[in-house]
């Protein structure tokens, strides 16, 4: 993001800069977890619907020219060149613009994004649960609990968490899984795989083998 919109900065709009890395590392944590985008390697890339958010929005909000102009009005609010009054007149004349220009994107246009459908209710905090590519996850961005699709305590057992298998963990808290590879004894198994997620969304997992019922013999005459 430090050469974020480099082609439509005069050399003047280059000295104001945009963002600090800490913004910036959080902004882009925020477009992850929202699904606009994804990392690949030490690539931050689109996703689907990040391309559609890019396509419809008005142009003043996508301009990096914007940001950094607005970082340049705090320089010089610190240096007491512009009050505080006037600057916060600016925010508000912005934010009016913003939503006027958000409320003029049509319905049609909004339809473009992918209809996400919930698996479940997160165990920690009550929000619905999507499924992205590497996890299913909890749509509330303060809480941090998710369910891995390739998870270390699954892939010990040569398994993986696919959508029938989370949605039954978020309904019931556990689920019977079949299939499941022991090394040790080198032998497939089944067993019900139990859920444990604490207050902070960190996931446990644990198995149970439920005793087999015994099968009824007729007596013999």
């Amino acid at each position: 993001m430090e050469t974020a919109g480099n082609k439509e900065f005069d050399e003047d709009t280059e000295k104001k800069g945009l963002g600090t890395p800490a913004t910036r590392a959080g902004i882009i944590e925020k477009l992850i977890y929202s699904q606009y985008a994804t990392r690949k390697g030490k690539q931050i890339l689109p996703t689907d619907d990040g391309k559609v958010l890019v396509e419809i929005l008005p142009d003043f909000l996508k301009s990096a020219s914007m940001t950094a102009e607005w970082e340049n009005q705090l320089l010089l609010m610190e240096y007491g060149e512009i009050a505080p009054e006037q600057f916060m007149t600016g925010i508000k004349n912005m934010l009016t613009m913003m939503l006027n220009g958000c409320d003029a994107i049509s319905e049609e246009e909004t339809r473009r994004f992918q209809t996400r459908e919930s698996i479940g209710t997160c165990p920690v905090c009550g929000s619905l649960v999507y499924e992205s590519k590497t996890n299913f996850y909890c749509s509330n961005h303060d809480c941090h609990f998710a369910l891995w699709k390739e998870n270390r305590y699954l892939q010990s057992m040569e398994k993986a968490m696919d959508k029938k298998m989370a949605a039954e963990l978020l309904k019931s808290g556990s689920v019977h899984v079949k299939d499941l590879y022991s090394k040790k004894k080198n032998m497939y198994f089944e067993a019900d795989l139990l859920m444990d997620a604490d207050e902070t969304g960190r996931v446990n997992f644990s198995l149970s083998f439920p005793q087999k019922k015994p099968k009824n013999k007729s007596k013999k005459k």
